[in-house]
């Protein structure tokens, strides 16, 4: 599986200029592979809604553009649609605010006042925000602009200190402790209310990381807007790759590595044992050159590997890996492995 390729492509996902409503309510709609969660409320004392980085860029007060249209005031939910997968285990691929019950029937590339607006084109204001510490939050703008007050008299009172590592970290940990099912470890999500005046907003991972992302209007059937929405990752692109991961390997992912290789040396010899009752791994070792009985008899020479890992460093080993418990092979002249007939 190329994760370079699926980077690419997810990249050209979140700069589509338009949204299918149909991919996206099949988005909140559990299956084996997606599935679907309220992670909070977002306070809107003044309708104003306000995205945007909130460790990098809403802190500070720039670069978190504000939506032109608002909303009638009130507290809503923030829905994110999530995609499990063998090789990531889940990822956020849809953030949104919903505004009413009913479903988008159309989407629209939600716009940004002029004065608010991260990036300006000869098309306008449209509400594109950078990401650069991996996350996104939607808030109220009054509660966006307490955030940055509040950030900025956290780091006057801890000048040393980051307001991730130091405060926001424990409480992702606590919301990956509460529901592990639904984010990776570490966390992904948080509902998160300012000291004092108590408004809620939200903030969740956003797809791959760094990047430009774009929100987009949903309206229903009467034409008034029900959800601010903000795709973030492909999951038909996630549940393909899933497909071509299974496909290289679909057993028990640990393998056994000689310290060479995992330091970067080659290949010079793979065998399968048999592992009776122990899952631990697969049954492969791989032993790397010049390396002789001396060296494997140090267990300290050996360590567990991830098997895809290692597919992705030499491709050649797939379509051997499902061989047969006493099935060895050793790296040829040329680069590729040869049965080792005197073995069996």
């Amino acid at each position: 599986m190329d994760y370079g390729k699926l980077w690419k492509e997810n990249r050209q996902y979140i700069s589509r200029p338009s949204l299918d409503p149909k991919a996206v309510a099949e988005q909140f709609t559990k299956t084996e592979s997606r599935g679907f969660l309220v992670i909070g409320t977002v306070d809107l004392p003044s309708g104003r809604i306000r995205v945007g980085d909130p460790l990098s860029y809403m802190c500070s007060g720039v670069y978190s553009p504000e939506a032109d249209i608002s909303v009638p005031p009130g507290s809503y939910p923030v829905e994110i649609s999530l995609v499990y997968t063998p090789f990531d285990r889940v990822r956020i691929c849809t953030s949104r605010l919903k505004l009413s019950d009913k479903p988008a029937v159309r989407y629209e590339p939600a716009r940004s006042t002029e004065d608010t607006a991260a990036f300006k084109s000869s098309d306008g204001c449209f509400a594109a925000f950078p990401v650069e510490a991996g996350m996104m939050a939607f808030a109220d703008a009054q509660t966006a602009e307490e955030f940055a007050r509040w950030c900025m008299e956290w780091h006057s009172r801890n000048p040393e200190g980051n307001h991730y590592d130091d405060y926001f970290e424990k409480l992702f940990a606590e919301s990956a402790e509460r529901l592990p099912d639904f984010q990776r470890s570490g966390g992904d999500f948080i509902e998160w209310a300012l000291p004092g005046s108590g408004k809620r907003m939200t903030m969740n991972a956003a797809g791959f990381g760094d990047g430009l992302y774009q929100a987009f209007w949903g309206f229903d059937e009467d034409g008034l807007p029900c959800e601010l929405t903000v795709p973030l990752i492909d999951p038909a692109a996630m549940e393909q790759a899933s497909e071509e991961y299974l496909a290289e390997w679909d057993g028990t992912e640990a393998c056994i590595v000689t310290r060479h290789i995992s330091e970067g040396g080659d290949i010079g010899y793979m065998s399968r044992t048999d592992t009776g009752d122990d899952k631990t791994y697969n049954g492969w070792i791989f032993y790397g050159y010049d390396e002789d009985e001396e060296y494997w008899d140090d267990p300290d020479n050996f360590e567990l590997c991830s098997t895809h890992r290692l597919i992705e460093r030499f491709p050649e080993i797939a379509p051997l890996l499902r061989s047969p418990a006493g099935t060895s092979y050793f790296a040829g002249d040329g680069g590729e492995f040869v049965r080792d007939e005197g073995q069996e």
